[in-house]
């Protein structure tokens, strides 16, 4: 009976320290903010632009992907991003129309996938 006891402890020790050592840090999802910029400030239409997202509110990782997603018509025009680390992503885009242009950013982390929508003021 002693050695059953013993052995339960074990197990039970054994899956403290294995769930410990793979704890990874939970994301509160609603936490996790884009800030999405142009450069140039100013978009004018048939020009094309720079576009930086920062995301905060997570550890973001070097090797967390990002997309720009627009939606042009009934299609999605999607754009890898570049991870310039610091949860900082950049692409270039040409917005063919004027108004405001919706544009979905698309971030994935591990097992985690979050899309954030932005709007665009197009001269």
């Amino acid at each position: 009976m002693k050695q059953k006891l013993v052995s339960f402890m074990a197990v039970v020790i054994l899956l403290g320290i294995v769930t410990a050592c793979s704890g990874e840090e939970s994301v509160d999802l609603e936490a996790v903010e884009v800030e999405l910029s142009t450069k140039p400030e100013t978009v004018i239409a048939g020009s094309q632009v720079d576009l930086q997202a920062l995301f905060t509110g997570m550890n973001v990782s070097d090797k967390a992907q990002a997309t720009f997603d627009f939606r042009i018509g009934d299609k999605p025009i999607l754009i890898e991003a570049v991870n310039e680390g610091d949860g900082v992503f950049s692409g270039s885009f040409t917005f063919a129309e004027k108004g405001n242009q919706t544009v979905f950013i698309h971030l994935y982390e591990e097992d985690i996938h979050i899309t954030k929508k932005k709007q665009v003021e197009v001269q």
